[in-house]
């Protein structure tokens, strides 16, 4: 163990039981967070170049690849909202939305965004969709365990190109990825069902419910001036938002690691699991993918003496769980609304245990490696210097993507309505 941790490890009970005699009614679960920063303060000083280097790459990071990839999404998806487009867009894809998922139909929107684009982008459109009305407190939660992932950019680029440097394993990674998510909604179709009714809409009812969205939507007295300003106003504040856990949890990750305690803490868990095959190396990355995705990911794709299949599953792992770092993003753009975050962390946890499972099938399955090889996605995306503008038209190709995703689900829609009323026609 390193020596500055047990100086932590001591400092810590000392200044705690000083804190104690001098107040006769002490609540510990308040000494927790005051305890926890004036630690973090120690190690900043001690360690105060990897802080420095650690909270530059996060700042390069945000301004380089999270900004312009997240921006656009953040300010349509804000737009949308606002002119409740997506209101009357949901009722042509109640059918569909509604049996597999239990939401209504303009979760669409918001499971189309969060698979084409990544973290938190679908966490902010289910609070924004809240704060309009347009879904209830359970159905938010229900929608927003499944809906925010980690989008293409990060799978296919960083991880299968940046770090495994094999591009071929990104469409399995994603495939996977995205298959545990849609199995996580249809689980989470039976949460909370006893607190509320479902309104199915009758198929002869959807286009006359359409059509008096939009004639409602064209009433509305829209001034295009105040909703872009604030779009782009609500907007920034977000990105400044992630920014910040970006960069601070860059510097939390680093820290943890020089002092020794990721390398202390897969010690203790090496050792209870001691009769299991796991090697330490991998249980370092987990506990690193634990809290952050991007530092886990790695570790586990550098970790030598382990087979390829080992770390498919464990990076799917860590990219279905997110990390400590997205999760603490998401508490925030969700902390307005009454949208709890207990079923989306255990959504996560569910995401992550299934995309592990999916790929360790997957990557067993005869004539796998020869269709993965086809992958569609451009290699060039994920060299390793990405300017901002390759990010930003990245964003708006995903956000065209999304709207390809919405038409076919609105045509899945339609055809499964037609058929729905072909078939009860003919019994009667």
């Amino acid at each position: 163990m390193s020596p500055y941790l047990v100086a932590m490890i001591i400092v810590v009970p000392v200044m705690l039981i000083i804190t104690m005699r001098q107040s006769k009614v002490i609540n510990l679960r308040s000494l927790i967070l005051p305890a926890t920063c004036m630690v973090f303060i120690l190690l900043l000083i001690m360690f105060s170049d990897t802080a420095v280097k650690s909270a530059s790459n996060g700042i390069q990071l945000w301004l380089g690849v999270v900004f312009p990839s997240l921006f656009p999404f953040f300010v349509v998806s804000e737009i949308l909202n606002k002119t409740r487009f997506i209101n009357a867009l949901g009722v042509l894809l109640e059918p569909v939305m509604r049996p597999l998922f239990n939401v209504p139909g303009c979760a669409s929107f918001a499971l189309a965004m969060g698979i084409t684009s990544g973290y938190p982008v679908g966490a902010k459109i289910t609070a924004g969709m809240r704060e309009e009305n347009l879904l209830t407190k359970t159905e938010s939660e229900r929608l927003l365990s499944f809906t925010n992932n980690s989008g293409p950019l990060f799978i296919v680029g960083a991880v299968a190109v940046g770090m495994f440097k094999m591009p071929e394993l990104g469409l399995l990674l994603l495939t996977c990825h995205i298959l545990a998510s849609i199995t996580v909604g249809i689980i989470f179709r039976f949460y909370g069902r006893s607190n509320e009714s479902t309104y199915p809409i009758s198929n002869d009812k959807i286009w006359a419910r359409f059509k008096k969205e939009l004639i409602k939507n064209s009433k509305q007295n829209i001034n295009l001036g105040i909703i872009l300003g604030d779009a782009v106003k609500n907007s920034i504040s977000v990105m400044l938002t992630i920014g910040g856990f970006i960069i601070l949890f860059s510097v939390i990750i680093n820290v943890l690691i020089d002092i020794g305690f990721i390398s202390f803490l897969s010690g203790l868990i090496f050792v209870v699991l001691s009769r299991t095959d796991i090697p330490k190396e991998m249980i370092s990355a987990l506990i690193s993918g634990f809290f952050e995705i991007t530092t886990g990911a790695n570790m586990t794709c550098n970790a030598g003496n382990i087979a390829l299949v080992d770390k498919l599953a464990a990076v799917s792992l860590i990219l279905g769980w997110a990390g400590i770092s997205v999760h603490s993003q998401v508490y925030s753009i969700i902390s307005k609304t009454d949208i709890s975050i207990k079923p989306y962390l255990f959504g996560k946890m569910l995401q992550g245990i299934l995309a592990a499972i999916y790929i360790s099938i997957a990557a067993r399955l005869p004539h796998t490696a020869p269709l993965i090889a086809k992958s569609v996605f451009n290699e060039r995306i994920m060299q390793s210097e990405f300017p901002w503008i390759n990010s930003f038209l990245y964003s708006v190709q995903n956000i065209l993507l999304s709207l390809i995703l919405l038409i076919v689900f609105i045509v899945t829609s339609l055809i499964f309505s037609f058929v729905k009323g072909f078939v009860c026609s003919r019994k009667f």
